[in-house]
Parts: C-alpha cells; sequence; structure tokens
C-alpha cells in the first residue's frame, strides 16, 4: 500500500476517533450505582456458610466450644486452688 497518496492529518487522531466535548468526570449517580453493582455481585456470588461442608462446621464449632469450656475450667481451677 502507497502510503504517500493518502489523506494526511496534521493530529494524527483519525477522526473517528476524535469526539466533540468528552466530559472526563463521572457523576456521582453513576459512581454509586457502580459502587452497588459490584457489592451486589460480590455479595450475589458468596457461599453461605452452612452449605459449603456441614459436617465440617458442625466439628469446628464442637471443637471451639470444648476449648472454650476446658480453658474456663482451668481457670476456675486456677483462681479457686488454695494458696500456700
Amino acid at each position: 500500500m502507497n502510503t504517500t497518496f493518502a489523506p494526511q492529518r496534521p493530529s494524527g487522531i483519525p477522526d473517528t476517533l476524535r469526539l466533540p466535548s468528552r466530559d472526563t468526570r463521572i457523576s456521582l449517580a453513576d459512581r454509586i450505582a457502580l459502587h452497588l453493582g459490584v457489592q451486589l455481585l460480590i455479595w450475589g456470588t458468596r457461599t453461605p456458610r452452612l452449605t459449603d461442608d456441614r459436617e465440617r462446621h458442625a466439628r469446628a464449632r464442637r471443637t471451639h466450644a470444648a476449648n472454650t469450656a476446658r480453658e474456663h475450667g482451668f481457670l476456675r481451677e486456677a483462681l479457686l486452688a488454695p494458696r500456700p
């Protein structure tokens, strides 16, 4: 292709990409709508805690309850023990 016969533009930017008056600022309503949309997408794709694995959740809860009870028992014994 011979480019010497092609129309030359001084700016180098084709007319099709030149916009007359483009506002680069995003309005407050658009920013709020975009933020809300992203939050709804994140919320909609979450996995509820109990549907992950009910057995694993129950085991973790029992373990936490047993650890808490053992710690309370140890502290109770330490506080109620006679001091020499």
